[in-house]
């Protein structure tokens, strides 16, 4: 204060003069309050800062006249922006904030508009919350819980999704908590992005879907990226080809990436299809299952049709990776391989079909390709590999003295179609 206002030293003479000087800066340094009606009462001194309380204008002196600069209110749905341009979206006004702040952006062409959430708030929603192009959602240590059986987030390009806390639990919901690219949402691609950073997912064990990367009748869902928590859920992590265009710019989910935990799942990584393919996606995992519903770590759909139909290029499941750590994989119980005589359940289903390519990296250093229930149509390629040692047969073949079995084709899990 000392620095900004003069002080006086004792017995100084006409100290009168710089206490005058401090009035001055006031008149700056003080934000004026009063409605707009009224500002005409007021001096508009270079600098000064007036806010008309009525309407949220907020104006800047220059010494002649008034300039407005912005607005605190810019709308009627109870939404605030901050000086720095984010818009404030209150509890009830998600939705109207985001349409506020979309500006259609594409291909990284223009800045990103922030919405954020008030700390501490609960914000119940009665519908879907569509995050649209050019908005940055901050939600701010918010909690958000839906009133109903719906899709809570649905994602479209250029968009971003920072630390959400959605927490459906508790309530007969079953639908999906986020999905990366809703059905008209165009094509996801790495030049559109549909992020989502530090989520926090709560919902039922065995109920719903926590996050989606999906890939549909909007186009393909490719090279997009997420991270968080995920705690229940029948299927913590989902890539879903939702249709069936095999084609260049078809439905396929490929080339996406979720990192973090997940836990009490029936599926921890699923990956399904109506005919397009699934490929080229990754996973860095901690993993931990639940006694009472856990299935699978890692669950590859069978293709849904006969042998003799499966010669062409629709739902192909390829080229797939997991790093993960998997805790007590002794407490998939409702696999339906599960047998107690047994040492441990297999944790990875891979389904008939052209399913190939697909690789499992246990951080663990236990599991060998016995905990693999293996059905695909091309079965030697794909397998498990840890740090001290594996075997994956392909077109070239890569090994070391394993730790555990020898982890070639001959060890599926002995009930596997290829056993």
């Amino acid at each position: 204060m000392a620095e900004r206002y003069n002080t006086p030293a004792e017995g100084t003479l006409d100290w009168h003069v710089p206490l005058n000087e401090n009035f001055k800066k006031l008149d700056k340094h003080v934000e004026l309050r009063d409605a707009e009606s009224n500002i005409g009462q007021y001096v508009p001194n270079a600098g000064a800062k007036f806010l008309a309380t009525d309407t949220g204008t907020v104006y800047i002196g220059d010494g002649d006249t008034w300039n407005p600069i912005g607005d605190i209110t810019p709308s009627s749905t109870g939404s605030t922006t901050a000086d720095d341009g984010t818009i404030i979206a209150s509890p009830g006004d998600l939705q109207s904030a985001i349409d506020d702040a979309s500006n259609g952006a594409e291909w990284g062409k223009r800045p990103t508009q922030t919405v954020r959430l008030v700390s501490g708030e609960n914000y119940t929603v009665s519908d879907t919350i569509k995050l649209r192009r050019g908005v940055r959602l901050e939600c701010n240590g918010a909690r958000i819980v839906p009133s109903g059986d719906f899709n809570v987030i649905e994602m479209y390009r250029e968009s971003q999704l920072i630390e959400p806390h959605i927490d459906s639990r508790n309530q007969g919901w079953s639908s999906t908590q986020i999905v990366v690219g809703a059905d008209d949402a165009a094509k996801l691609e790495a030049a559109n992005r549909a992020w989502v950073r530090d989520a926090y997912l709560m919902g039922d064990k065995g109920a719903g879907t926590g996050l989606q990367f999906r890939g549909g009748s909007g186009g393909p869902c490719s090279m997009q990226w997420a991270s968080g928590t995920v705690n229940g859920f029948k299927r913590a992590i989902d890539l879903y080809a939702a249709g069936g265009d095999t084609s260049g710019q078809g439905d396929w989910s490929n080339g996406n990436h979720f990192e973090g935990l997940i836990r009490n799942y029936e599926i921890g990584v699923s990956m399904r299809s109506e005919g397009a393919a699934v490929t080229g996606n990754s996973f860095r995992l901690q993993a931990q299952p639940n006694p009472r519903v856990s299935k699978w770590l890692w669950y590859m759909e069978d293709d849904p049709r006969s042998s003799s139909q499966r010669g062409d290029t629709s739902y192909v499941k390829k080229g797939n990776a997991m790093l993960v750590k998997s805790w007590d994989n002794i407490n998939y119980e409702k696999n339906p391989y599960y047998d107690s005589s047994d040492r441990k359940p297999p944790v990875w289903y891979i389904g008939k079909g052209k399913q190939y390519a697909n690789s499992l990296y246990d951080f663990g250093g236990l599991m060998g390709n016995q905990y693999i229930v293996n059905n695909a149509d091309t079965p030697d390629r794909n397998g498990i590999l840890t740090g001290h040692g594996g075997h994956v047969t392909g077109t070239t073949e890569w090994s070391q003295p394993p730790n555990y079995q020898r982890n070639d084709s001959r060890n599926w899990h002995h009930e596997s179609r290829n056993s």
